[in-house]
C-alpha cells in the first residue's frame, strides 16, 4: 500500500491526472488525489501565492473491512493502473485511467461480494496558495486574502463541487458512479478555462458525453494514443534499472504534457501542496524538456514554443522601456500562460545593486531554436524565433562594457542561483551561443542582417571565459565557485551550449574536467540535478564511466537528501515535488547513448565501460533525422539514418573502416580530414552504415533482463 504521494502510482493525459495512495487521516481510504494542470489563481498579485496552482480535493475509497494489504501496478503500455485492496472482508479490484482523449479519470471497481458495499466519496479541498498553507509564515509580512468557500451541489444525479476564485472566475469538479452487474465505475471531470466563471455547465456535459462514449471506446483511444507513442522510438541498455527509469520518465512526460495544452509546471497534472505552486523559467521548466527532442517526441515541446510566440509582448515589456523597441528579457517566476516577469537589473533586493539577471529566456530560447534544428521548419525559424532571440540577444548588447582592454565585458550579473559577478560565465556562454547561432540563422535564411557586423564584432572582442589553474571555470571575474552548490550554472559552456568542446577546444580539456571535479568537490546542497548536470558534463567530454557515476548517485535514495523516489518522482528538501529533475536523468542517459550538436550526430560518444551491449531505435538529431544503431560485445555493429528534411549529414561513429553504405549508393559516403563521415540523404531517404565484416539482418531487440531482476521501482512486495 503506498502511503504518501512519492510512493503512489499516477496516470495523466497532460491535463488531468490522479496518483494513488493511502489517506493520511483516512488510514482506511484508499485517495485517488485529483489534479488538473491550469487550476490557478489568476490575480495579478505576488506571483508565489497569487498566480499558484490551487488544489481541488480527492476521491476516497473506503472499504467495509479493514485493509490489510494492497497491489498496484502501472502498466506504462496501455497507460493504466491495475490493482486490488484486500481487507478482512475480501478485496476490491481496481483499474483506472485518464483517457487521451477526454478531460475524464476513469476508475473502475470490482468488489467481491464481502465488499459490495464499499464506499466511493469525493472530499474537496479549499482553493487557496498551497504556499500560504503549508508555510503561512514563510513570507514575513505577507497577509494572504483567501478564495471564497467552495459550493457543493448536486444536478442529474452527480455530485459537483465549485470553486469560486477572487479573480472572479472558478473552476468546478463534478463525479458520477454507475454499476452494473457488480462493477461500478467511477468518472471525475474538472473543468477550467482560465479567467470566466460556470465551469460547472461545461463538467456536467464533459461528463456526460464521456458517460455516452462509454469504457471501451474511451479505452480504445487510450490505447491507440499510447502504443503509437510508445513506438516513435526505443532505447535499450544493459542496467534494467535504469531502463526501466527511462521509460518512466518517458511515460511520465507524455502524461504530464501534450500540445495544445498548458506548459509543464513543477508538478505536471499530480497536485501536492508546496512552496513552489508556480513556473520557475531559470532551470525547472528548461529540464523538464531536455528530453523531448532527442527521445523524438518533438510534438511535446510545442506548447513551450507557442507560448514564447504567444507571449512575446510580455517578454518586450519585461525590459525598462528604453530598451523595448529591440529587446526582451524574462525574471525567473510566472503564473499559467504568463511571461511577465521584469528583467534585467536587480530583479530582487538580494541580487545587489547593477546585477543583471538574464539567463531564463536565452535559455529557453536554446530549447527553441533545438526545436527548429530537429525539424528544419525554415518558416518558424524566420518568423519566430529568429527575431525573437535578435532581442534576447540585444538586452546583453545593451548592458555590454568595452573595456580598457579592448575586450567587451558584462557587468555585474548574476549566475543561477548561486551570486554576483562580472564577467559571470554563465552568461557569457548564453551570450557566445546567442551571437554565433544569430549568425548561423542568419547566413540559413540568407537575411543579410546590417546587425551581423555588430554580432561579428562582439564574438571577436568578448572576453575569454574567466579560469583559474586550481579550479579551472570560475563563477566569473575574480570569484570562485567556492561552496557547495546544486547549479552547475557556471559550466553552461561545456553543457548544455557546448561551446567550448572536446573537438574545437581539445587543449582545454584538462581544464574542463577540473572545473566539474571542483564543482564537485563540495559537500553539500546534494540536490539531485546536481548530480545529473554533472554526469551529462561528463557525457559532454565523452567520459562514459563517469556520466553513470553521477547519473547512479543522482538516483541514490538519500533521505535526508533531496531524493528520488520510489514512484520516481522527485522531492526536493524531502518535501517539495519537483518534476524536472527525474527528466534531466533521462536525459543523461540519451547523453551517453547519443548526442547531436554543433551539426553532428554522434553515436555512442560517451559509452560507459560497462555498457558492451547497447542499441537505440529512431532517436532524433540536429537536422531532422532519425538515428538507430546496435552495439555487441563492446563493438557497434551499424548505425541507421533517415532523413526528413534532406539536410545535410554528418556523423562521428566508432566504426571500423571500411565502411559499407546500405541503401543509397556508395558514393554519397564520404570521410573528412577531421575523421566526420559526411553522407549524402534526400528527403525521405534511409541508409544503413556498418563495416564491412558486418552482415545483415541489421535489427535492434531488447536486451534480456537478469534472470533474477526485480522490478526497479515502485514498493516492493511481500
Amino acid at each position: 500500500m503506498p502511503t504518501n504521494y512519492f510512493q503512489g502510482p499516477f496516470v495523466g493525459n497532460g491535463l488531468l491526472g490522479t496518483i494513488i495512495f493511502r489517506d493520511d487521516k483516512e488510514t482506511n481510504s484508499l485517495r485517488f488525489e485529483i489534479g488538473r494542470t491550469d487550476v490557478y489563481d489568476h490575480r495579478a498579485d505576488k506571483i508565489q501565492h497569487y498566480q499558484v496552482r490551487l488544489p481541488i480535493g480527492h476521491l476516497l475509497l473506503t472499504p467495509e473491512g479493514k485493509t490489510t494489504g494492497a497491489t498496484f501496478r502501472t502498466d506504462l503500455w496501455n497507460a493504466e493502473i491495475t490493482g486490488s485492496v484486500v481487507t478482512d472482508r475480501g478485496t476490491i479490484g481496481i483499474r483506472c485511467f485518464t483517457p487521451s482523449d477526454d478531460k475524464m479519470i476513469l476508475i473502475e471497481l470490482n468488489p467481491s461480494q464481502g465488499e459490495s458495499k464499499a464506499s466511493v466519496s469525493f472530499v474537496p479541498e479549499q482553493g487557496n496558495s498551497p504556499r500560504f498553507t503549508v508555510q503561512p509564515q514563510r513570507d514575513k509580512g505577507f497577509i494572504y486574502d483567501p478564495n471564497p468557500p467552495f459550493e457543493v451541489s448536486s444536478r442529474d444525479g452527480m455530485e459537483v463541487c465549485v470553486q469560486p476564485l477572487k479573480a472572479g472566475s472558478d473552476y468546478a469538479t463534478v463525479w458520477k458512479e454507475t454499476a452494473q452487474e457488480g462493477k461500478r465505475t467511477v468518472y471525475v471531470t474538472v473543468a477550467n478555462r482560465g479567467t470566466a466563471t460556470g465551469w460547472a455547465d461545461d463538467a456536467v456535459a464533459s461528463l456526460k458525453a464521456s458517460m455516452t462514449r462509454g469504457v471501451p471506446g474511451m479505452e480504445e483511444k487510450h490505447r491507440s494514443w499510447w502504443h503509437d507513442f510508445w513506438t516513435a522510438s526505443f532505447v535499450a541498455i544493459p542496467d534494467h534499472r535504469l531502463e526501466s527509469f527511462y521509460w518512466i520518465q518517458l511515460y511520465k512526460l507524455a502524461s504530464a504534457t501534450r500540445p495544445g495544452l498548458p506548459v509543464l509546471d513543477l508538478l505536471g497534472p499530480w497536485f501536492k501542496k508546496t512552496v513552489w505552486g508556480y513556473y520557475t523559467h531559470n532551470l525547472n521548466t528548461q529540464l523538464a524538456y531536455y528530453t523531448v527532442l532527442p527521445s523524438n517526441h518533438p510534438e511535446l515541446g510545442e506548447n513551450l514554443c507557442k507560448l514564447l510566440v504567444d507571449r512575446e509582448q510580455d517578454l518586450i515589456n519585461n525590459v525598462p522601456s528604453e530598451y523595448r523597441k529591440d529587446s526582451a528579457a524574462l525574471g525567473t517566476a510566472v503564473g499559467i500562460g504568463s511571461l511577465s516577469s521584469a528583467a534585467p537589473g536587480p530583479v530582487r533586493e538580494k541580487l545587489g545593486a547593477g546585477a543583471y539577471h538574464l539567463i531564463a529566456l536565452p535559455w529557453l530560447m536554446q530549447q527553441f531554436q533545438e526545436q527548429y534544428l530537429c525539424t528544419m521548419d525554415d518558416t518558424r525559424l524566420r518568423n519566430e524565433i529568429q527575431q525573437l532571440l535578435k532581442r534576447t540577444m540585444n538586452t546583453f548588447l545593451h548592458i555590454l562594457d568595452l573595456g580598457e582592454d579592448g575586450r567587451y565585458h558584462i557587468p555585474n550579473s548574476f549566475s543561477d542561483e548561486y551570486g554576483n559577478a562580472p564577467d559571470a560565465n554563465q552568461n557569457l556562454a548564453l551570450l557566445r551561443w546567442g551571437l554565433t547561432t544569430l549568425l548561423a540563422n542568419d547566413e540559413r535564411l540568407k537575411l543579410h542582417d546590417p546587425d551581423a557586423a555588430r554580432w561579428r564584432e562582439v564574438l571577436e572582442r568578448l572576453t575569454d571565459p574567466p579560469v583559474s589553474e586550481q579550479e579551472g571555470l570560475l563563477l566569473g571575474k575574480d570569484t570562485p565557485f567556492a561552496k557547495p552548490h546544486r547549479h552547475s550554472s557556471h559550466l553552461f559552456a561545456i553543457f548544455p551550449l557546448h561551446v567550448m568542446n572536446i573537438e574545437e577546444n581539445p587543449d582545454k580539456l584538462p581544464m574542463m574536467r577540473r572545473s566539474i571535479e571542483h564543482f564537485l568537490s563540495f559537500e553539500g546542497d546534494s540536490c539531485m540535478f546536481k548530480f545529473t548536470g554533472a554526469s551529462s558534463l561528463y557525457a559532454a567530454l565523452g567520459d562514459g564511466d563517469n556520466a553513470l557515476k553521477y547519473l547512479a548517485r543522482a538516483l541514490e535514495h538519500q533521505p535526508k537528501d533531496s531524493t528520488i523516489t520510489p514512484n520516481t518522482l522527485y522531492a526536493e528538501r524531502t518535501t517539495w515535488p519537483t518534476i524536472e529533475s527525474p527528466i534531466s536523468a533521462q536525459r543523461c542517459i540519451l547523453d551517453m547513448l547519443f548526442q547531436s550538436w554543433g551539426g553532428i550526430i554522434r553515436v555512442f560518444p560517451a559509452l560507459p565501460s560497462p555498457w558492451k551491449d547497447a542499441s537505440f531505435y529512431h532517436l532524433r538529431a540536429q537536422g531532422a533525422f532519425l538515428v538507430s544503431a546496435k552495439r555487441e560485445a563492446g563493438i557497434t555493429r551499424f548505425v541507421a539514418i533517415e532523413s526528413l528534411a534532406g539536410e545535410p549529414c554528418h556523423l562521428r561513429t566508432d566504426l571500423q573502416d571500411p565502411i559499407v553504405v546500405e541503401g543509397v549508393p556508395q558514393d554519397r559516403l564520404h570521410k573528412t580530414s577531421k575523421g566526420v563521415l559526411e553522407l549524402e540523404l534526400k528527403k525521405g531517404e534511409q541508409a544503413v552504415l556498418h563495416s564491412s565484416d558486418v552482415k545483415g539482418p541489421f535489427i535492434i531487440d531488447p536486451l534480456p533482463n537478469p534472470q533474477d531482476a526485480k522490478p526497479a521501482w515502485g514498493l516492493p512486495g511481500n
